[in-house]
């Protein structure tokens, strides 16, 4: 069996051991640093208010079409089944008169395509309240 001894390290010069981590921590650009770390903090920040600020504000304006809807459709179903129904009489008894159908149809469409908007607005700014796995 062969032992090798190795040499012992010679001191560089004589002076007191630094541990790595107070060098670290007594850096002489330690404010660089800390101003470096400090600006994608803010931007976080930031965007996360930014973020708090939409949310709250999708939150308040489904409340208020959620609290509005009931009137809204109050309002619309009767006005929508009179419309289909003078559409329907126009058809019948007018067939010359194409603008008294063609008003009467579009109202109809008119009145239905706002309802149809009014829930998709609604369910757009709902979200997802049940999520469905596979």
């Amino acid at each position: 069996m062969t032992v090798v001894k190795f040499p012992k390290a010679k001191r560089a010069a004589n002076r007191q051991a630094i541990l790595d981590v107070t060098r670290r921590a007594m850096r002489s650009d330690a404010m660089e640093t800390v101003r470096y770390r400090f600006f994608p903090w803010l931007g976080r920040a930031l965007f996360n208010i930014v973020l708090f600020a939409l949310s709250s504000a999708r939150t308040l304006l489904l409340v208020l079409l959620m609290f509005i809807r009931p009137l809204v459709f109050f309002l619309i179903t009767p006005l929508t089944t009179a419309l289909i129904i003078a559409f329907v009489i126009c058809l019948f008894t007018h067939p010359a008169d194409t603008r008294l159908t063609w008003g009467f149809g579009l109202l109809t469409a008119a009145a239905l395509f706002t309802m149809f908007l009014y829930d998709w607005l609604i369910f757009k700014l709902g979200g997802t309240v049940v999520h469905i796995t596979h």
